[in-house]
């Protein structure tokens, strides 16, 4: 049963090769992850630019409110009767309208940082619901892919334990140049023989050849193509 064996430990190993591409192809989240870090930085930003904006805003209301207390400490001075230089009167009258100009800057200042606030609010909003989203693509990919991996894990368990028994019935000169012969073929060194034609370079397999591993499974015979070892399935 050595080349048939052989053959079967050949199939084990391209599974094992395969299994194991494919786990490292897997999906991890990494791309969902970077969604949720541009959704968390677009929030973060947004929440800088709303937490600046309305401190702003309660600093040019306390300034307001400190210059509607100025203003009517002016008004009352102005129009109490207690001062009737007209000089002092004229200066606090300049004095008041400069507390205007000054008040009218102000709230002109902040009509438009609550316009900003009133655009970034919403922005605020979207951008917190498109976080929640992304973490939840996250959650699900996360969940998809270790369920992935642990089933391919567990086929590649499988599969080593599967050549282990396979290597354990093989005289151990045959694996050595099987080993030999994989390593140089590019992970391939027993091919099938399918209708006379070698499966691992495609090039016709002398006809008497063919007869002897059909008749004999055991009949030890390399392509004159490849240098690849020769098998028949299904004999």
């Amino acid at each position: 049963m050595g080349i048939p064996r052989l053959y079967e430990l050949q199939q084990v190993d391209l599974a094992i090769a395969r299994t194991t591409a494919q786990r490292a192809a897997l999906n991890d989240g990494a791309a969902e992850r970077d969604a949720v870090e541009q959704a968390s930085v677009r929030l973060h930003d947004l929440l800088e630019r709303l937490a600046a904006a309305r401190a702003q805003l309660r600093d040019l209301d306390l300034q307001v409110q400190s210059l509607q207390q100025k203003r009517a400490k002016v008004e009352a001075d102005l129009y109490g009767g207690r001062i009737r230089n007209p000089k002092e009167l004229e200066s606090m009258h300049d004095e008041g309208a400069a507390l205007d100009r000054t008040r009218s800057r102000l709230e002109d200042d902040m009509l438009a940082l609550l316009d900003d606030v009133e655009r970034l609010e919403p922005q605020e909003r979207e951008a917190r619901d498109a976080l929640e989203a992304a973490k939840g693509v996250l959650t699900q990919q996360t969940a998809w892919f270790q369920q992935a991996a642990r089933a391919a894990d567990q086929d590649i368990a499988d599969l080593t334990t599967r050549r282990a028994s396979l290597v354990g019935d093989l005289e151990d000169d045959l694996v050595r140049r099987y080993d030999r012969l994989r390593e140089r073929k590019g992970g391939l060194a027993i091919v099938a023989v399918r209708n006379g034609i070698c499966l691992g370079c495609h090039v016709a397999v002398p006809d008497g050849v063919v007869r002897r591993l059909e008749d004999d499974p055991e009949t030890m015979a390399a392509c004159d193509g490849c240098g690849r070892l020769l098998y028949v399935p299904g004999r």
